[in-house]
């Protein structure tokens, strides 16, 4: 029965961590939810701001946000 609930909890979380990549848009709604449900349980001041603060908008980072493979010269940069 444990086995089933531990099965079933991280299946549960693959499933939000992935719908969060791949849209979004409800990785924010969720953070935000999140935060609020921590914050009326008044949990931890640092776990609300952390929830609060992956709600908010963020930078692109990795090679989709980056300009430094699409020149002529883009061997000879250095990659971050």
């Amino acid at each position: 029965m444990i086995q089933i609930m531990v099965t079933t909890l991280v299946v549960m979380a693959c499933a939000l961590y992935w719908l969060g990549r791949l849209f979004p848009a409800f990785g924010h709604r969720y953070w935000l939810g999140a935060g609020t449900v921590l914050r009326r349980l008044h949990a931890p001041a640092r776990l609300v701001a952390y929830a609060t603060r992956r709600a908010g908008p963020r930078a692109r980072r990795g090679c989709g946000g980056c300009s430094g493979c699409g020149g002529p010269d883009a061997r000879q940069r250095p990659h971050d």
